[in-house]
């Protein structure tokens, strides 16, 4: 069963836009494609409805044209991919009276029984975003595969095309890092793959990103990172409802895997809410209709076939036909539910960082030598010397475990520096995988009581080092504590303790 994985609906404006926008660059898009790939030559001929060329096995190509009160032409293309997959395009375009309307399909099947995750990474057709580097039309905007600059003074217009409501596609804003660099992802490769199925933003300055948050309060966006805003947009609106991945998740999942994780948010989406474009429609079922009264007509004339009879024959086909239509309508709303459970576990299957995969490096057989280690390996986080003697005298008998810790700090330490100390730097951490083991206070009856265990000399004075991340429970050999303190002025966390847990009232 074939899956819809991406669709588009556009109109390029113009009277000629057939003949000069749509025609040209579909017909070049499948011949280049069989030149680069294939090594053949396939020429396509969409006026004629003619493809010249012998295509390779495997692959069909086939060119419908439709003519009623109008012209439309439906072009099918499907070849094998990897892993024993099958890709179809499905396009269908009409030139109307100032317009020609381009409606684009791509779906995924399966040619063989084996049971196995389908990892493959979609992306707008190379033809949809060549069309659309010009301006298209979209409901009633006009929008293109560009990146749209965001600037202070452009605020109270992009809040207004989020409100709009003939808006069809969601807003991707991307922004700068607190410090004035700009985020891990590409605006315009981003621009690039949701060609006609979204609008990609960037904002040039912290401060835009600052008055946005003070327009939209929590709806906002920040700190290198990108959100969504889905159609439909208000200022009241749920959080949940317009999803944000901040720098910090970024820099986690890495930029390629964290681009991919948007575009199937949305490409799940456009999947999920495609409506065939009715003006096209009108004209290939007018179309169809008159082919089938001229086959009516002829059957009549050759088999002294009565109206009747044959109106009967008709009707019984009707009836199979409708039966057929229920059960497609039920296994479509099967798959449309399963839609997003198929890209997240896509997603997950196939997301995992080459280093996650990869066998660790670092073996250390002693907390100190995790210490040690860490030192080496992680320049985000600044050791004192009581961290190492703590060390020497914690028997904690999984020292890889302080190391793995030690080495998330590190890197949600570095995305926290780019910020310039910004953004929630517990949920940065919880989010890199610490989850409820850190903490960012201790007790007001640990610090009265015990305090001293707490405090350490750092920058030549006492300060208590609060924020810690807990590992394992119970006695020192199965328990461990880190304790820290960040340092927005070095840009660093500065560990103070790692091995035996701190007294409190458990301990």
């Amino acid at each position: 069963m074939a899956r819809l994985v991406y669709a588009c609906r556009f109109d390029a404006p113009s009277e000629d836009a057939w003949e000069k926008v749509v025609r040209p660059r579909y017909e070049r898009w499948v011949s280049d494609r069989y030149r680069r790939a294939f090594e053949t030559t396939i020429n396509l001929d969409l006026s004629a409805s003619e493809v010249a060329g012998r295509l390779p096995s495997g692959h069909s190509l086939n060119i419908r044209r439709y003519v009623a009160d109008g012209t439309a032409l439906e072009l099918e293309w499907a070849f094998p991919g990897e892993n024993g997959l099958v890709w179809r395009n499905l396009v269908r375009m009409a030139q109307l009276t100032d317009r020609c309307a381009v409606e684009h399909r791509v779906e995924v099947a399966s040619a063989e029984y084996l049971l196995a995750p389908a990892f493959y990474s979609v992306g707008a057709p190379a033809v949809v975003r060549t069309i659309c580097q010009q301006e298209m039309l979209i409901g009633d905007m006009r929008v293109r595969a560009a990146v749209y600059p965001l600037p202070e003074e452009g605020i109270h217009q992009f809040v207004g095309l989020l409100e709009a409501e003939q808006r069809r596609l969601p807003v991707v804003l991307v922004t700068p890092f607190a410090n004035g660099e700009p985020g891990d992802l590409d605006p315009q490769s981003l621009a690039d793959r949701l060609a006609g199925v979204a609008i990609v933003a960037q904002a040039d300055t912290p401060e835009t990103t600052r008055l946005l948050s003070d327009r939209l309060a929590r709806l906002g966006c920040y700190d290198g990172g990108v959100r969504v805003y889905w159609p439909g947009f208000r200022s009241s609106d749920d959080l949940r409802r317009h999803p944000l991945m901040l720098g910090s998740r970024i820099a986690i999942l890495g930029p390629e895997r964290a681009a991919r994780t948007l575009e199937r948010w949305i490409f799940s989406v456009a999947a999920f809410r495609f409506v065939p474009d009715p003006r096209i429609a009108a004209i290939i079922g007018a179309s169809e209709a008159a082919s089938r009264a001229e086959r009516a007509q002829e059957a009549v004339e050759q088999g002294g076939t009565t109206w009747e009879q044959y109106a009967h024959e008709m009707s019984e086909k009707l009836d199979g036909a409708l039966a057929e239509l229920d059960t497609l309508r039920i296994e479509n709303a099967n798959l449309r539910a399963n839609q997003n459970a198929l890209f997240s576990f896509s997603e997950d299957a196939d997301g995992q960082d080459e280093d996650e995969q990869a066998p660790r490096e670092r073996e250390p057989t002693s907390v100190r030598e995790a210490v040690d280690f860490a030192a080496e390996d992680c320049p985000c986080l600044l050791f004192l010397d009581t961290s190492r003697s703590s060390a020497d005298d914690s028997p904690f008998r999984r020292p890889q475990e302080i190391y793995e810790v030690l080495s998330m700090m590190n890197k949600v330490s570095g995305v926290w520096a780019r910020n310039r100390g910004g953004g929630d730097l517990r949920q940065m951490l919880r989010d890199e995988g610490l989850g409820k083991r850190v903490s960012n206070f201790i007790s007001q009856t640990s610090k009265g009581k015990w305090g001293d265990d707490y405090t350490f000399i750092y920058n030549g004075t006492s300060q208590i080092f609060e924020w810690h991340v807990t590992l394992g429970a119970g006695a020192a050999d199965t328990c461990a504590s880190i304790h820290f303190l960040p340092d927005q002025d070095c840009g660093k966390l500065v560990i103070a303790h790692v091995g035996r847990h701190l007294t409190n009232t458990r301990s």
